[in-house]
């Protein structure tokens, strides 16, 4: 799964896809903006027919944390 994810990050900022871990904070390692946060979660919710309630990306600081959530709700 982090492959498949490290593929949409990469749809909206210009990093190293080598360099993005679990570990990987998505704001400061990154350099996500809130709109890039805004259309990753868009595309994650697309892709795995689920939804982020409001504000869910708010506690989501690491890559790591977007696939706990991915798993545990598909």
């Amino acid at each position: 799964m982090l492959d498949e994810i490290r593929d949409m990050i990469c749809n909206y900022v210009i990093v190293d896809p080598a360099k993005i871990t679990e570990d990987s904070l998505l704001r400061t390692d990154i350099s996500m903006s809130s709109l890039d946060m805004i259309n990753l979660a868009v595309e994650i919710e697309d892709t795995y027919d689920i939804q982020f309630p409001n504000n869910a990306l708010l506690t989501m600081s690491t890559v790591g944390d977007l696939i706990k959530y991915i798993e545990e709700n598909k």
